[in-house]
């Protein structure tokens, strides 16, 4: 998983490890680095059975096989659930009272976890309506989603959020001034609503001001801010799309991730194709590429993955034999390789497999 700077993996036995931006403790090295930067994968102290993970803007949390929620980071607005707010967490926090989490997500400056029950708790900031109880009041603690049922998959964008329900549909709630809440209308909501005209989903990744849903069909959906080519249409638009339109070209996706303002899908190839912003080399499309993409591009160089991941300006895929690729900006060390050195194609992350 790929926050704004840095990233992390979990491993098969639930161990974690990060590497990357170290600024606000995000990295969870439990000291502060030579100029904050973790430019090799470092374990998570403390992080022994984990099931799932999510990266935010500055934190990181996972859900633990104990149905718990251990939190890292960045801690100004209570993202990290552990009842403080203004502060810095190097070290993994408990989100307090939480129970029977499989899943988690991570925003700007909230998080939310998925329970085995269907429902939804999110805690941090809530100026947008993020965290989906009805207002804009923040909360350090997890609080739950009231009138939500039936969910089975979770992500957090910068400040709004989405789920993916056994029938289906997809819902959203947040920020929605760039039409990312898939309403048809440019308006937040502090609720969750129902995203229109959408065919039955599977997945859902959020960006800083978009959204994209994987189909049964295999094809990929997207709406919102458009600007940058990021709901991968064939052609940029300074006007938001608040409706789900098609991603041209990809009918075999399987696996999807969105970064700040770009997106990646894994095919049943193997494949990697990537669409948006790309002046960091984040689309991995080689050298002779350059700039934003509003029609979807092979990376480069990557032959065949497993899963695929997108943050801030870089990207990275996993493959079968557990190595790590990642490709795009790296001046914080968010590639793994040991440097600084941003790259235009995948790159091992050190240490892995």
């Amino acid at each position: 998983v790929l926050g704004e700077q840095h990233t992390c993996a979990r491993k098969p036995g639930g161990t974690v490890s990060c590497w990357g931006d170290d600024l606000s403790g995000q990295t969870g090295a439990g000291e502060p680095s030579d100029g904050g930067v973790v430019p090799e994968a470092q374990s998570v102290s403390g992080v022994i059975d984990a099931v799932d993970i999510a990266a935010g803007r500055s934190h990181t949390c996972v859900a633990r096989r104990t149905g718990g929620v251990l939190c890292w980071g960045y801690n100004l607005d209570g993202q990290l659930g552990n009842g403080e707010s203004a502060n810095v967490r190097p070290t993994p926090v408990v989100a307090l009272g939480l129970t029977g989490a499989v899943a988690v997500a991570a925003g700007g400056n909230f998080s939310c976890a998925l329970r085995a029950n269907g429902t939804v708790a999110c805690w941090g900031g809530n100026g947008s309506g993020q965290l989906g109880k009805g207002d804009q009041n923040p909360t350090l603690t997890p609080a739950l989603v009231p009138d939500l049922t039936g969910a089975i998959a979770i992500a957090a964008g910068q400040a709004h959020a989405c789920v993916v329900k056994s029938d289906g549909a997809v819902a959203c709630w947040g920020d929605g001034l760039n039409g990312q809440l898939g309403s048809g209308q440019a308006a937040s909501r502090s609720s969750p609503l129902t995203v229109d005209q959408l065919p039955e989903a599977v997945m859902v990744a959020a960006s800083d001001r978009s959204t994209c849903a994987l189909t049964r069909a295999n094809s990929v959906y997207c709406w919102g801010a458009n600007e940058l080519g990021q709901l991968g249409t064939g052609a940029p638009n300074a006007n938001p799309n608040p409706r789900p339109i098609v991603v041209a070209n990809l009918n075999d996706a399987t696996h999807l991730a969105m970064g700040k303002n770009h997106a990646c899908a894994l095919r049943k190839s193997g494949r990697v194709a990537c669409w948006g912003a790309g002046g960091r080399g984040q689309l991995g499309d080689g050298p002779d590429g350059g700039g934003a993409q509003a029609a979807i591009v092979p990376v480069v160089d990557l032959q065949i993955a497993a899963s695929v991941g997108a943050g801030g300006e870089h990207s990275c895929a996993t493959t079968a034999a557990s190595a790590i690729l990642c490709w795009g900006a790296n001046d914080r060390g968010q590639l793994g390789t040991g440097n600084v050195t941003s790259s235009r194609l995948p790159v091992s992350v050190l240490d892995f497999p």
